[in-house]
């Protein structure tokens, strides 16, 4: 008994060196309906992200992954409630609430997970196109995901629908007019989209509203305890992209 409260004091006062850290990402809209990908016993949603969590778990094996709606993920990081996000983007703005790999003071490229484009979805019928720098023949704006650098994209192009609508019924707001179409980048959410029995009467803009790197970003209290391991981490997600995808351009050569 003595030994037994013994070591639980110990424990009190050292606690274990490596604690286990906590990822967040935005899984789909819908996950009763989507399929898992199964990552060391961790049901993970979405191809992109299961592959990057697995990444993690290389250096970090004691890592879990939690999914939740984006703002709340965002939020959870910024109070030093979880580690990290599996994905985010860089701004200016985020910059200051959360750690992303850097060089000069500016994000690192080499260092980005995978870049991901921002694709415009809008009716077959519809008139409203897209140049790069500006929309025309806009009505009722267009909606995103809430909390995604394509929400403030849109609010400074002035296309941001006025209105108070859930991207979770995209295709039934579109098709009933109410807004002139949506951005959504590729993944889980997008193949649901996909799925809806009126897909096929909407149509994608040629040229996505833009494009941009994605990043692992640390909550920056945890930076501040772990500078070595955040750097160790940021240095083996990059090299297991760039293994990947030289194994992909391998295959597609048929190498």
């Amino acid at each position: 008994m003595f030994v037994r409260r013994f070591f639980l004091l110990l424990c009190l006062l050292h606690p274990p060196l490596f604690a286990a850290e906590t990822f967040c990402y935005d899984g789909p809209v819908d996950s009763v309906n989507q399929q898992p990908v199964v990552v060391a016993g961790q049901r993970i949603y979405g191809q992109h992200t299961a592959r990057v969590a697995g990444w993690v778990l290389q250096q970090l094996p004691q890592a879990t992954f939690i999914n939740l709606p984006w703002q709340r993920c965002l939020a959870q990081v910024r109070t030093g409630r979880v580690t990290g996000l599996l994905s985010i983007g860089w701004t200016a703005e985020r910059a200051k609430e959360y750690q992303f790999p850097e060089r000069n003071g500016a994000p690192d490229p080499s260092q980005a997970l995978y870049d991901v484009p921002y694709l415009i979805f809008v009716r077959k019928d519809s008139k409203v196109q897209w140049d790069g720098q500006r929309f025309l023949g806009l009505q009722y704006g267009l909606i995103t995901l809430k909390g995604y650098v394509a929400e403030q994209r849109l609010r400074d192009l002035n296309a941001l629908s006025p209105l108070e609508l859930d991207i979770n019924q995209g295709v039934d707001l579109l098709l009933n007019r109410r807004i002139d179409g949506y951005v959504i980048p590729p993944g889980t959410t997008l193949q649901q989209f996909r799925q809806h029995p009126a897909a096929a009467q909407v149509r994608q803009l040629e040229q996505p509203l833009f494009s941009m790197p994605l990043y692992l970003a640390f909550s920056p209290k945890y930076c501040q305890e772990n500078p070595e391991r955040c750097q160790t981490v940021w240095r083996h997600l990059a090299a297991q992209r760039q293994a990947y995808e030289a194994a992909r351009q391998s295959a597609a050569s048929g190498q």
